[in-house]
C-alpha cells in the first residue's frame, strides 16, 4: 500500500481496480451498430488471435463481440466472449456491467446457480448500484421459478427493489396484496412522505390499446404525494375497451381529464392534444403502461421551484410484468434516462408547439429543442435511482427493427436525429430563430417514422450513394439534381455507408437538398417500387451495408468511369431487378434524355 501515490482518493482506486469496459471501446465496435454487424463481428473475430499479445485489445475485442452476440440472441457466443474479457483482465469482473451481462447470459441459458455464484464472488469489494440489486432480484426470481416457490422469493426480490429507494432517501414499496404475486400491478407505497403540492402539475398521458395497463398508471399518478394536478389522459382511437377505462377512472377522480381522437394520430399528435387543455404551470408526461413511485413528482416540482431557469428528467429501468428487470444488451446495461418524464413550464412547452407528430423518436427531438432554444439548465434527477418502472413488451413500436432503438446508429431513427439536429442548428444561425413546431413539417423526417406503411410509389428516381463522402455530396451533384427535379421528376436519396467511415454523418449539401424538399430520405425498412435508379459508383455492392431499403426499379444507371465486370453487372441485375447501364459522372442529361424519350419526364425534348 506504500507504493499507491497520496493523491489516488477511494473513487479513483475503485475505477482502477475496477475498469470500465465501455471506457476502451474497440475501434470497430461503433461499426458493429452503423450497418456493419456481421462484417465487423468477422473482423473482430479474425483479430482475436492476434489481439492476445495486448490484454487490453483482446478485453475491448471481447466485450464488443459479446454485446453484439447477446444483443442478437446468440447467448452462448456473447458468454463465451465475456468469460475471454474477464480472462483477459481479471479486473473487469468487478465492473458492473460486466457483472450484469454475465448474469443475464447465464440466466437466459438457464443456469441460475452459477448465475448466483458469480454475482456473489464478483460483487464483493464493488460499490453497491442499483443495476446490482436488480440483477441479484433477477437470480432470485429465476431461482425460484425453478423451484416451483415462486411466492417464497417475493421479499428478497422486493427488498433488492427497496434498496436503491431506501438509499436515495425514498419511501420503500410494498405489495398491495401480500397474498398475490410480485407483479407491476402489486405495487404501493403504504406511507409515502407528505409534500406542501402549492403549484399545479399538469401531466400529459397518451393512450392506446392499453385497457389492462392503464389502471397501474393512472393510480401511481393519483397516489403522488404531489397531489396537486390534473391528468389529462387522450385516448388515441383505440381498439380495445381503453376509452369505457378511462371514463370510469374519471368518475372516481375529478383530477383526470378524458379527451378521445376522432382517429389515430400517434402518442405525440395524443400529447399535443393533452398539452392544448393543460392548466397547469408545469407539465410532464407518463405513458399508459409505466408505474412511478409516488414521490417522483414531488422530487421534479421540488427541483423546478428552486430551478426556475432549469428543466428536469428522471431514471427508469424496463421491467416485465412480473418485475423481471430487463439489461439491455447493446449498452450493456439497466438504468436509462426517461426523457418522457421530462418536467418544464407549460407555456414553454407550449410557445415551442409541443411534439413532433411522428411516431417515434419525438421525445429525444424536443428534449433537445428545448436546450436549444432555451439555453436551460438540465439535470438527470437521482441517476442512481429508477423512479419510474417502465414495462418492457418486445412487441412495442420501439422494439421493432425498422423503427426501433437498434435504428438510432444506422436507420430511420439516425437520420430523423441527423435532420432534427440540422434543423436546430441552420435556425439558430438565424438572427431570429424559429423553433416552433407547427403543422406543416418544419424538417424532414423518414415516411416510416411517419406511420406511413406499404410500397413508396410517388419517388420518379432514387440516386443511391454514399453521401458521406466529399465526391457525392459537391454542388456539381446537387446541380443535377436540381436538373432533374425541374424536369417534373419527384427525387429520392438512399444513403448507403461505407465501412470505412460508417460512423460519418450525411454531408451538409445533401442534408440542406433534404431539408428544402430537393429529395426525400429513403432509410432501410422501407420499399420503394420507380422508374430509375442512379448508383452513384460501381463498388457500393462490394460495401453494402445491411440492412437497406428494398427498390423494384424499371431503369438502372450506374455511374463509374471504369465500366462494370461481369460479376458487378450480374450483382446489380439481382439486387435492383434489372440490368444496368453504365454512366458518366454528368448523369443527369442522358437519364433525361432517355427519359423524355419515353415519355416518361415533363422535361422539354
Amino acid at each position: 500500500m506504500d507504493s499507491i501515490p497520496l493523491f489516488l482518493n477511494v473513487r479513483a482506486w475503485q475505477r482502477l481496480l475496477q475498469p470500465n469496459p465501455n471506457q476502451r471501446l474497440h475501434p470497430l465496435a461503433p461499426k458493429m451498430w452503423s450497418g456493419f454487424g456481421e462484417r465487423a463481428a468477422g473482423e473482430l473475430e479474425r483479430s482475436k488471435l492476434s489481439a492476445q499479445r495486448d490484454r487490453k485489445v483482446l478485453a475491448a475485442t471481447a466485450w464488443a463481440l459479446a454485446k453484439w452476440y447477446a444483443y442478437n440472441g446468440d447467448i452462448g457466443k456473447a458468454l463465451e466472449n465475456l468469460v475471454l474479457m474477464t480472462t483477459a483482465v481479471p479486473r473487469i469482473r468487478r465492473n458492473v456491467y460486466a457483472q450484469l451481462m454475465i448474469v443475464e447470459c447465464l440466466l437466459k441459458l438457464g443456469r441460475p446457480d452459477e448465475a448466483h455464484e458469480w454475482l456473489q464472488w464478483a460483487s464483493r469489494k464493488t460499490i453497491p448500484r442499483a443495476e446490482l440489486y436488480f440483477s441479484a432480484a433477477n437470480i432470485c426470481h429465476a431461482l425460484a421459478v425453478r423451484s416451483g416457490s415462486l411466492s417464497s422469493a417475493d421479499a428478497e426480490r422486493l427488498a433488492r427493489l427497496n434498496r436503491p429507494y431506501e438509499e436515495a432517501g425514498f419511501s420503500k414499496v410494498e405489495k398491495r396484496d401480500p397474498s398475490a404475486p410480485l407483479t407491476l400491478g402489486n405495487l404501493t407505497v403504504p406511507h409515502p412522505r407528505a409534500v406542501d403540492a402549492s403549484v399545479k402539475l399538469s401531466v400529459l398521458m397518451p393512450a392506446y390499446d392499453c385497457a389492462a395497463t392503464l389502471p397501474i398508471a393512472v393510480e401511481s399518478i393519483l397516489n403522488q404525494t404531489w397531489n396537486n394536478l390534473e391528468l389529462v389522459i387522450v385516448d388515441d382511437r383505440s381498439q380495445d375497451d381503453t376509452w369505457n377505462v378511462i371514463e370510469r377512472l374519471a368518475q372516481g377522480d375529478s383530477r383526470i381529464v378524458p379527451l378521445r381522437h376522432e382517429r389515430n394520430g400517434g402518442a405525440y399528435a395524443a400529447r399535443n392534444t393533452a398539452l392544448a387543455h393543460a392548466t397547469g404551470e408545469y407539465v410532464t408526461v407518463h405513458d399508459a403502461d409505466d408505474w412511478s413511485h409516488p414521490e417522483k413528482f414531488a422530487a421534479q416540482m421540488h427541483y423546478a421551484l428552486l430551478n426556475p431557469d432549469g428543466i428536469s428528467t428522471t431514471i427508469g429501468v424496463r421491467v416485465s410484468e412480473d418485475l423481471r428487470f430487463d439489461v439491455k444488451t447493446n449498452m450493456a446495461g439497466m438504468l436509462m434516462e426517461n426523457t418522457s418524464s421530462l418536467l418544464l413550464r407549460t407555456q414553454i412547452l407550449a410557445d415551442l408547439g409541443g411534439w413532433d407528430r411522428t411516431r417515434v423518436g419525438a421525445d429525444s427531438e424536443l428534449y433537445e429543442r428545448v436546450k436549444t432554444k432555451h439555453r436551460l439548465t438540465t439535470n438527470k434527477l437521482f441517476p442512481a435511482t429508477p423512479l419510474t418502472l417502465i414495462l418492457f413488451s418486445g412487441s412495442s413500436l420501439t422494439q421493432t427493427k425498422a423503427a426501433g432503438i437498434a435504428t438510432v446508429n444506422y436507420g430511420a431513427r439516425r437520420q430523423y436525429k441527423e435532420a432534427y439536429r440540422f434543423w436546430h442548428a441552420s435556425e439558430l444561425a438565424k438572427p431570429e430563430p424559429d423553433l416552433r413546431m407547427t403543422e406543416t413539417r418544419r424538417f424532414p423526417a423518414p415516411r416510416i417514422l411517419l406511420g406511413q406503411k406499404g410500397e413508396i410509389t410517388d419517388i420518379d428516381l432514387v440516386i443511391v450513394g454514399n453521401f458521406a463522402e466529399a465526391e457525392h455530396s459537391t454542388e456539381r451533384q446537387t446541380a443535377q439534381w436540381n436538373a432533374l427535379a425541374r424536369a417534373g421528376l419527384k427525387l429520392g436519396l438512399v444513403h448507403w455507408p461505407s465501412y470505412r467511415r460508417a460512423e460519418a454523418n450525411i454531408a451538409s449539401p445533401v442534408r440542406t437538398a433534404l431539408a428544402i424538399g430537393l429529395a426525400q430520405n429513403i432509410v432501410p425498412g422501407e420499399a420503394v417500387s420507380c422508374t430509375t435508379v442512379i448508383v452513384l459508383g460501381s463498388d457500393l455492392l462490394n460495401d453494402a451495408p445491411h440492412p437497406l431499403p428494398s427498390i423494384r426499379t424499371e431503369r438502372l444507371y450506374v455511374v463509374t468511369e471504369l465500366g462494370l465486370s461481369d460479376e458487378q453487372h450480374e450483382a446489380f441485375r439481382q439486387r435492383f431487378g434489372c440490368a444496368p447501364v453504365v454512366s458518366g459522372a454528368d448523369y443527369a442529361e442522358p437519364v433525361l434524355a432517355e427519359l423524355t424519350s419515353k415519355g416518361l419526364s415533363s422535361a422539354p425534348a
